[in-house]
């Protein structure tokens, strides 16, 4: 496999050992290859590790290429542990237009984000120089052809209802942090999420104001499920008929039960709203 590297965590690694290009048009790289894992990642990234550490990370080798004018170009290749985990942090922070790398990917500000397989991909032109956004584009072409093929994204995806999704929108994720940063729920873990948790949150827009909410969390049991459906009922809606309740800001949530599988709808307009989309939830 293209990145098991043998070296000490934020140790230098020699670059021959990767399939990957040493110059990218004037940005040449300085020789200073790095490898971080689990436990030195905090050394690598200040502040943002948690997110990495709430998926099942295993390690990330960056390369700085340095060009005109002292300018700088970051590689940095995430082993994310499976094709569902490298989608996962990739979709923890999606944002800009497709670049059409890898299996998903984005472009904007100078930065490019793309995963394909068990791999994440950032590349920052960091220093904003002349033409770097150009060499960030050829260099992430480049690493796409060096990683080894891809693999599906996660299966959970497939229950989400196709119409009037906004692909964009869509998160992956296991842990109640993640839910937290892309739609607040309570102030405590209502929805019993942890590590094991399956969890897919996804926006339904309706106009330019207003739009549906619908989270999918699969459970590693029908009892587990059953437990958090009646954990979230009692604290975030304890007044609900049949999972359905008006929320204080006037707008519906409709929870459903199916064996090991909870969904979610928030944020609808109506009680029709929230019923036409769990309906169309795919089981």
């Amino acid at each position: 496999m293209l990145l098991i590297i043998i070296a000490s965590s934020g140790g230098p690694v020699q670059a021959e050992e990767l399939s990957l290009p040493l110059q990218v048009r004037e940005w040449q790289a300085d020789g200073k290859d790095q490898v971080f894992d689990r436990e030195t990642i905090f050394k690598y990234i200040d502040g943002g590790a948690e997110l990495y550490l709430a998926y099942e990370f295993h390690r990330v080798f960056s390369r700085k290429f340095i060009g005109p004018g002292n300018s700088a170009i970051v590689l940095d290749i995430y082993d994310m542990g499976s094709a569902a985990e490298a989608f996962g942090i990739f979709s923890s922070e999606r944002e800009d237009e497709d670049a059409h790398i890898g299996q998903g990917s984005e472009f904007g500000g100078g930065l490019l984000r793309f995963w394909k397989g068990r791999h994440f991909v950032a590349i920052l032109n960091d220093g904003g120089a002349e033409d770097a956004d150009r060499a960030v584009i050829e260099l992430g072409r480049a690493v796409d052809r060096a990683l080894p093929p891809g693999a599906a994204e996660p299966d959970l995806l497939q229950y989400l209802p196709r119409q009037n999704l906004d692909k964009k929108r869509i998160r992956f994720f296991h842990q109640p942090l993640l839910l937290d940063k892309h739609y607040f729920v309570a102030n405590e873990n209502v929805l019993d999420l942890g590590p094991k948790t399956d969890c897919v949150l996804a926006e339904y827009p309706l106009s330019k104001e207003d739009f549906l909410v619908l989270l999918l969390v699969r459970y590693q049991g029908a009892e587990l499920a059953r437990a958090a459906y009646d954990h979230f009922i009692e604290v975030y809606m304890p007044e609900a008929k049949a999972g359905l309740a008006q929320m204080e800001n006037r707008k519906w949530t409709l929870a459903r039960l199916d064996q090991n599988l909870l969904s979610i709808v928030f944020e609808a307009p109506d009680a029709t709203k929230a019923v036409e989309l769990q309906n169309a939830v795919k089981k």
